[in-house]
């Protein structure tokens, strides 16, 4: 597999972390994805900033989001594309309506290990 399709199915799991409602498999996808002491972080204007320690408080968050979003809201996550400086990997997504208009754009940030496990996740909105 080439470096690029490796990237690819990183970034396609990740997204699929957040966007599966099958829990099973989204614990699954984050016990792949991140290291055991990974950090989650989001500071968005108008909520409180989050931190979230360990892969269990980042499956709690992104299954919090889930239901939410994608679950409560019918909204689709979708990667709009991704560039990857060394240990760092920007992924930018879009979350589109049932009907297909775009309801939030953002990206994230990650900052890989040796091992390619995520160990900081930054999120920013819009």
């Amino acid at each position: 597999m080439s470096e690029l399709a490796v990237v690819e199915e990183f970034v396609r799991a990740y997204i699929a972390a957040w966007s599966t409602t099958d829990s099973a498999e989204r614990r699954a996808l984050i016990d792949h994805l991140y290291a055991d002491g990974a950090t989650f972080y989001a500071d968005e204007p108008g909520d409180e900033p989050v931190q979230r320690h360990g892969r269990a408080e980042i499956e709690e968050n992104i299954t919090q989001v889930n239901q939410r979003l994608t679950q409560g809201n019918e909204l689709k996550t979708e990667s709009t594309g991704f560039v990857e400086n060394h240990d760092l990997l920007r992924v930018s997504w879009k979350m589109t309506q049932p009907d297909g208009s775009i309801a939030l754009t953002g990206m994230n940030v990650l900052m890989r290990d040796g091992d390619r496990r995520i160990v900081s996740d930054y999120i920013f909105i819009g």
